[in-house]
């Protein structure tokens, strides 16, 4: 008998779908099941690490991120980084990415799990609408994750469940999930935050309409924006304009068109197919 971990970040929330698809379909094995979602309340999270570490069960990860330049966010990555080591410990790292590409961010989730000791078992990219096309008559990755999706989701768990039952059970190849090119890897692999934020637009507070009501410190993700008194960004800030898709005044400012070619220039170069797939042992 295992215990489930569900770990997640989810700027515009398609994470948090895919998170409770899989927590409910977990549910329906009657499974033991613990959610963080990572961002703000880091006590639960140091709360939950300890909860890994002290069990004596054989634990499954689900650890889930929206793919950003190409790679997970900053903050899954250091969640990995900080698991205990375990015995009996099995992962499932699992992305969404707005259908312009998924990256190398499952490829780089697997290689970290597998090097803190925790043996791949599954995992999945999901296409979700682009986040930063809100604005849009028809987004990127429109529709999704749409019920296809979810059933790619409960299809991977239900695997997973079956598979964890075995005496042995069947490992995912780590290789399975370096599935770009080498040419287009390499490419990724210069792709990060910093760089986004220099093509990206910056953001301007309309001081004459912001009443400092706080939602746009309540929507950021990560509590990287504090009103002092209007909207201040720190630098572990990811990006995501919820600050500017939230304000209930719309005083915070920002052209977002350039990204939104720019969405559709690498939607056009990299195609992927199919847009969602799971992974699971051969």
């Amino acid at each position: 008998m295992y215990k489930a971990f569900i770990f997640y970040c989810s700027p515009a929330g398609t994470t948090r779908h895919v998170a409770e698809v899989i927590e409910k379909t977990l549910d329906n094995f009657d499974r033991q099941i613990t959610v963080c979602e990572l961002g703000k309340n880091k006590g639960k999270l140091a709360e939950v690490i300890r909860e890994i570490k002290d069990s004596d069960q054989e634990i499954c990860l689900f650890i889930g991120s929206p793919v950003y330049s190409s790679h997970a966010l900053p903050l899954i990555m250091d969640l990995i980084g900080r698991l205990p080591a375990k015995s009996l410990a099995y992962a499932v790292p699992f992305v969404t990415w707005g259908a312009a590409t998924s990256g190398i961010a499952l490829a780089e989730m697997g290689t970290a799990l597998m090097q803190q000791g925790y043996k791949l078992i599954g995992a999945a990219r999901v296409v979700a609408v682009h986040s930063l096309m809100w604005e849009v008559e028809n987004p990127a990755g429109k529709g999704h994750p749409d019920y296809e999706d979810d059933d790619l989701i409960k299809n991977l768990v239900s695997n997973i469940e079956n598979n964890l039952q075995k005496p042995d059970p069947k490992l995912l190849p780590e290789q399975i999930l370096s599935y770009q090119s080498a040419t287009v890897t390499a490419e990724m692999k210069q792709q990060n935050l910093e760089l986004a934020r220099k093509f990206l637009p910056p953001r301007k507070v309309n001081r004459d309409l912001c009443n400092q009501c706080g939602v746009c410190a309540d929507k950021c993700p990560v509590a990287a924006l504090t009103l002092t008194p209007y909207p201040t960004y720190a630098e572990h800030c990811i990006l995501c304009f919820n600050c500017m898709r939230w304000c209930p005044e719309n005083a915070i400012e920002a052209d977002l068109s350039p990204a939104h070619d720019m969405v559709q220039l690498r939607y056009e170069k990299y195609k992927e197919s199919p847009l969602s797939k799971i992974f699971l042992p051969t």
